[in-house]
């Protein structure tokens, strides 16, 4: 029995495979622009930490007992509800 290691790097009928040439991968940049950092900063540090008005709403729904309503908590747990069980699948 012989066993012919066939080390070629030839196709079918003695064509050569075509190899491929890789292309050189570009740097971008290597520079980081802060230009639109300051802008952001000042928009930040002129905006308030919250917003008393989403505060009093805030507050009045933890204050009323009816919130959420009882059609809200159904929706709610049916999405829950359904989630689950399609997870589990």
């Amino acid at each position: 029995m012989e066993i012919n290691a066939n080390l070629s790097t030839t196709g079918v009928n003695g064509t050569a495979t075509p190899s491929r040439a890789t292309p050189e991968p570009t740097m971008l940049s290597d520079r980081v622009s802060l230009t639109n950092s300051s802008a952001l900063d000042q928009a930040l540090g002129s905006s308030p930490a919250s917003r008393p008005d989403m505060v009093e709403r805030a507050k009045a729904l933890i204050a009323d007992p009816s919130y959420p309503s009882s059609d809200t908590l159904s929706a709610v747990a049916k999405h829950l509800a359904s989630a689950l069980t399609s997870d589990n699948q």
